[in-house]
């Protein structure tokens, strides 16, 4: 760019901050704003587009005959300005036939080129601002960077007007926003944060006659305000050597108490920072905190070589510089931190087997994973902008839609509370559908509310079946082990009692341990029958008022021989309570499985039984002092086949299904499991029932 143009571009952009300042309202804003526009770009047309909800409407255009009388642009007709808004980026097109035009007067119009710029303050977009000229016309990066501090100049004025109530309340007002202008002016790009705070800086300084400007922003970790770079007439050993407490000096005060301060006299402490880093012969000092919102990011000083060269009335002007450069100073922070973390974001969800889709509150798409590209056979193109419900779908067994009021992903979206379930269909683009394993979240915004959520899923077509045929094989294998196990024990029965002659000694011994191990083969596959049973719906509960006290007190009286010989002592607490609503043969498996696992983990000590009421239910505890179970053992034991494994626990036998039946029987009865567990020092089970 030659000197005359980047005079020609300042003094546009001064004008611009002109007409910003004289609009007293909106609508005399868009004309003569879009005018010097359109002849600071030397083009042929142009239009002004605020976002209104989910629609862009125009506020003014010049060239475009009667585009004005055209309805609002929706956003699901598309076309380049919605491109723009959804994106945040800009869109430069040098040829218009081959694009999706949303106005009928721009198609007719003989137009070739154009460039559409979002207008944005604070990361918000609020508008597009479009140029458009007849013959083609390649824009430069000049052209871009320009017309980009433009729109950023045509928010602020926007938005300044908008306050504007506040900012004419008297002539003092008027000249303040006169000042935020002039830093306006000063500004390339938002998103250069070296260069915008350094304008700043010039500005403020220049503004109230001072030598230095510096900014001092809060670090978290040292808890100590330290000088940013860059300063204004400080060189960079001073800007790393400017460090202050949070409460030390005039800048530590103005921190503190969220206010800005005036000093025309230097104290001790302040005398100490500047010490620290080399600055000499200051003699005022204006403070202002950085403020957004209820957070102080820093304090911006300006300070002087002369005596009293600040002033009370300088405060309030201050207070609104800085204001407007912690908006700018943090906006520009966040964007640099945000765009490292939306890169980690997509490597990571690159890297994502599962597939991965986020919707907004109102369920419409708006990020699509390549692994669910894969899973699915959409491209995000097909599916950004677009309801979840009409692509995807959440479909149940009987591959029907889920209606509104059922769908999981609705109660994340009210609740807040995450959903895993393997209970839903989605639909692929070909219209096929495929079981998945479903996980949903809540997305929040800072205020934390929600807006969206999050949608993992995988294809569990294949598990599926290979769940199917496991369940098949055990089924078939344990029906086929039942007889000759039943064989076995009644041909050793009679063996032992002396039915086919007598038996002695060692043969003796050697027949009761068979007897035990057939017995646990037994164990065995009664528990995978009755998973096996309980998995098809087949266990039949019969639901009855039921004696828990006896029921506990005869499950007592058979384990006491087994607790007899491992020297444990196994109590009842017993006392009158209410018959329960169970069945009895599948609570006589539930307490022999509690009790019989509770001696099996106990080495010394002793298993209790204690049984207490609320209103509706009775409870049942089951406390040992045996081994414990370890936090992350805890987090699976009612898994099937799951068992504890500590040098503890190798030689205790089992199966891993005794808690998963227990807990399936507890569900189908009404009732409930849980427990307490710490390691090395025994557990606590607990089971409830409802009150016959």
């Amino acid at each position: 760019m030659d000197n005359n143009q980047a005079q020609s571009n300042l003094e546009a952009l001064y004008s611009i901050s002109q007409i910003a300042a004289g609009a007293e309202d909106l609508p005399n804003l868009w004309g003569p704003l879009l005018d010097e526009v359109l002849a600071a770009l030397k083009v042929d047309a142009g239009s002004l587009m605020i976002l209104e909800g989910d629609f862009l409407v125009r506020k003014a255009a010049h060239g475009l005959g009667d585009i004005l009388k055209e309805p609002p642009i929706p956003s699901d007709q598309g076309g380049i300005s919605w491109r723009v808004v959804k994106t945040r980026k800009p869109a430069v097109v040098t040829d218009l036939k081959v694009e999706k035009v949303a106005s009928q007067v721009l198609l007719e119009g003989n137009f070739h080129s154009l460039i559409a710029m979002p207008m944005m303050v604070h990361d918000q977009i609020i508008g597009v601002m479009s140029v458009f000229t007849r013959k083609e016309r390649q824009f430069s990066q000049t052209d871009l960077n320009f017309f980009g501090v433009i729109a950023n100049q045509a928010a602020l004025a926007i938005i300044s007007i908008q306050s504007a109530e506040l900012l004419r309340e008297n002539r003092k007002r008027l000249d303040e926003l006169e000042a935020l202008n002039q830093i306006s002016q000063s500004i390339t790009t938002l998103f250069d944060f070296e260069g915008t705070l350094y304008s700043i800086l010039v500005s403020i300084v220049k503004m109230f006659h001072g030598d230095i400007g510096l900014v001092a922003l809060f670090d978290h970790k040292s808890h100590l305000l330290h000088g940013a770079s860059p300063a204004f007439g400080l060189n960079a050993r001073q800007i790393n050597d400017f460090r202050s407490r949070s409460d030390e000096g005039v800048m530590g005060e103005a921190f503190c108490k969220s206010i800005p301060i005036l000093a025309n006299k230097v104290d001790q402490e302040t005398a100490t920072v500047l010490k620290r880093a080399r600055i000499n012969g200051i003699k005022s000092i204006i403070a202002a905190p950085l403020k957004v919102k209820s957070q102080t990011l820093g304090v911006i000083q300006v300070f002087s070589q002369k005596e009293n060269n600040f002033h009370l009335t300088d405060l309030r002007l201050a207070s609104i510089l800085a204001s407007q450069a912690a908006i700018i100073v943090n906006s520009s922070t966040m964007y640099r931190q945000i765009e490292e973390e939306r890169k980690k974001d997509e490597a990571l969800l690159i890297s994502i087997g599962d597939g991965v889709l986020a919707i907004d509150q109102n369920q419409k798409v708006i990020h699509f994973n390549k692994a669910g590209e894969e899973i699915t056979g959409f491209l995000t193109e097909e599916l950004f902008g677009n309801y979840f419900r009409e692509t995807l779908g959440l479909f149940n067994k009987e591959k029907l839609l889920v209606e509104a009021k059922d769908s999981p992903l609705d109660k994340v979206l009210k609740t807040g509370e995450p959903i895993v379930s393997k209970e839903y269909f989605l639909r692929k683009r070909g219209g096929t559908f495929f079981p998945v394993y479903l996980s949903l979240a809540a997305i929040r915004d800072v205020e934390d509310k929600i807006i969206g959520a999050i949608v993992v899923f995988r294809d569990i077509t294949s598990e599926i079946e290979l769940e199917e045929m496991k369940q098949e094989l055990i089924s078939l294998s344990t029906h086929e082990l039942r007889a000759p196990i039943t064989a076995i024990k009644g041909y050793l029965s009679m063996i032992l009692d002396g039915d086919t002659g007598g038996v002695n000694g060692k043969t003796k011994e050697m027949l009761e341990q068979l007897t035990i191990i057939n017995q646990r083969l037994a164990d065995l596959v009664d528990d995978l029958l009755n998973v096996d049973r309980i998995e098809q719906g087949r266990i039949k509960i019969g639901l009855q008022p039921v004696d828990l006290a006896m029921m506990i007190t005869q499950t007592v009286r058979e384990y006491q021989p087994q607790a007899h010989e491992k020297k444990l002592a196994l109590t009842f607490d017993d006392k009158p309570i209410p018959y329960v609503k169970a069945d009895p043969t599948r609570l006589c498996q539930v307490l022999n499985n509690l009790v019989s696992n509770a001696l099996k983990y106990t080495k010394q000590g002793s298993v209790g039984i204690m049984v207490q009421r609320n209103e509706k239910e009775v409870i049942c505890c089951v406390k040992d002092t045996g081994v414990g179970i370890s936090e992350p053992d805890q987090k699976r034991l009612f898994e099937k086949f799951y068992r504890v494994k500590t040098p503890e626990t190798i030689e205790v036998t089992g199966t891993g299904l005794g808690l998963w039946i227990t807990r399936k029987l507890l569900e189908m009865m009404g009732g409930k499991i849980w427990f307490e567990s710490v390691g090395g020092k025994g557990s606590s089970f607990y089971f409830s029932l409802p009150v016959a």
